[in-house]
């Protein structure tokens, strides 16, 4: 299940070479549920995507958190694209999106892998520099089942 995400990942960023594509880094922190192996870490990551549409954009994420390295891929469905979002708010520098994907944490004593979803916003200064946040619940599957939390905010670059 593991290589399926590395693989995954590396999917996402082949991709981002031939559509609009961003780049970014953020301050993460993970949140297990109760009972969990793992335990409450932080760190950095980059991410790196591309627009599909107006709506929807796929992205890849890694990042490092104490002694775990953090790999993901998903898509980001803007509301901004929306037709109805745009017709009751217009252009607006505040733009939402939920996500939906897959995240795994490797490290030598506990990794966890499996589905996640989440909510976050973009501010966009310019056409080209946004500040970004979001919130996001992983399913691990892997050994157990248990719920990770993360959370993360940092600046991105669109080109």
């Amino acid at each position: 299940m593991r290589s399926c995400l590395v693989l995954s990942c590396l999917l996402s960023l082949v991709l981002t070479v031939s559509a609009e594509t961003y780049v970014g880094v953020a301050g993460l922190l993970t949140l297990p549920q109760g009972g969990s192996r793992m335990r409450t870490v932080g760190g950095a990551g980059v991410r790196a995507g591309a627009y599909l549409s107006d709506f929807w954009s796929l992205e890849g994420t890694a990042g490092v958190e104490e002694n775990l390295a953090l790999l993901g891929v998903g898509l980001l469905g803007h509301c901004s694209g929306w037709s109805l979002y745009d017709r009751y708010f217009g252009y607006s520098a505040f733009d939402p999106f939920v996500t939906i994907g897959a995240k795994g944490w490797i490290g030598t004593d506990a990794g966890q892998v499996g589905p996640s979803v989440g909510l976050g916003a973009y501010y966009h200064l310019d056409d080209h520099w946004s500040l970004r946040a979001d919130a996001d619940v992983t399913l691990g599957l892997d050994p157990d089942a248990e719920v990770l939390h993360t959370i993360s905010c940092g600046v991105q670059y669109a080109f």
